[in-house]
């Protein structure tokens, strides 16, 4: 069994080195770094090109992340695919624990890694569960990593930041050609992909052996409010994409019979987290109200995934 990686970046000059260094000094070899830069302005391309056998397809725009994604997975050959951002670093044991797990256990189609801060605090995601209303929640999020203890086992999605998948079981969720769905431009790609694995009984396991660091929020105070303050420095573009893949998500993988007792939470939640951040920022709302393209689409993943559950 062997691993393909995709790091799929846009102006991740900073990080890059340090990421691709941490890639080609793992002690089991990955086969195959493929690098997808979204059209970066900084000297992304110029620090890929210090690493010979690195495997770099320049978009001549910002394709968005979901669709990089998409472009990588395409190229791998690996029984294995490692997607990860560009502002990552891996533990150099980090294959070799993942390959052993898909080994040990073949009835895994996707796995989380334990992903930690930059300098190993604190955690940033142990796998992802879905919240009463139906939001994305990081397992461990903001917790001391010395002080807390998570076990490993199934979860119910992934965290796109350092994502393993097996490509044949990629293949069964499949839409219209697309493993992530490329509507979603950036955000709620990762929490679709898993949500849609779920429907189709695919296994979704967290394996803390494997480890990975992320700089994402690495300066972020720790309080309840963290993570929707961060929503609220976003751009008003990355707003948009946000809460518009919220509904993509929804309209794709809510199912009344599952799902009815969340119903009102989801109102109530939606109602100030909406509010607040087309607040923030009012001409989104143009934005959203043009969007109905992106809704009528969805409608119709939606006939296609029910049925293959």
């Amino acid at each position: 069994m062997n691993t393909s990686v995709v790091i799929v970046n846009y102006n991740g000059a900073k990080f890059l080195r340090k990421n691709i260094t941490s890639l080609e000094n793992q002690t089991v070899p990955f086969t195959q770094i493929i690098v997808i830069d979204n059209n970066s302005d900084d000297d992304s391309i110029s620090i890929v090109k210090e690493f010979p056998g690195i495997k770099l397809i320049e978009m001549q725009y910002n394709s968005g992340y979901a669709h990089g994604c998409n472009t990588g997975i395409y190229h791998c050959i690996s029984d294995l695919i490692l997607l990860i951002n560009s502002d990552i670093y891996l533990d150099q044991n980090f294959n070799r624990h993942i390959i052993k797990k898909f080994l040990e256990d073949e009835t895994i189609s996707l796995l989380s890694p334990l992903i930690l801060r930059y300098h190993g605090d604190l955690i940033d995601s142990a796998g992802q569960t879905s919240s009463w209303t139906l939001f994305p929640k990081e397992i461990g999020y903001n917790k001391n990593a010395k002080k807390t203890q998570i076990k490993e086992g199934p979860i119910f999605s992934v965290c796109g930041a350092a994502t393993v998948l097996k490509k044949s079981e990629l293949e069964k969720i499949k839409i219209n050609n697309e493993y992530y769905d490329e509507d979603f431009f950036c955000f709620w790609e990762d929490f679709d992909l898993g949500w849609r694995a779920h429907l189709y009984g695919l296994k979704t396991y967290f394996y803390p052996s494997a480890i990975a660091y992320h700089f994402r929020s690495g300066t972020m105070k720790k309080n309840m409010f963290s993570r929707f303050s961060l929503s609220l420095s976003r751009p008003p573009e990355i707003k948009f994409h946000i809460i518009k893949n919220r509904y993509l998500t929804l309209i794709k993988n809510f199912r009344l019979r599952q799902n009815w007792w969340s119903i009102p939470l989801i109102f109530i939640k939606d109602f100030f987290w909406v509010g607040l951040l087309t607040l923030s920022s009012p001409k989104i709302i143009i934005k959203l109200f043009m969007s109905h393209k992106y809704l009528l689409k969805a409608i119709k993943k939606r006939k296609l995934i029910k049925k293959n559950e």
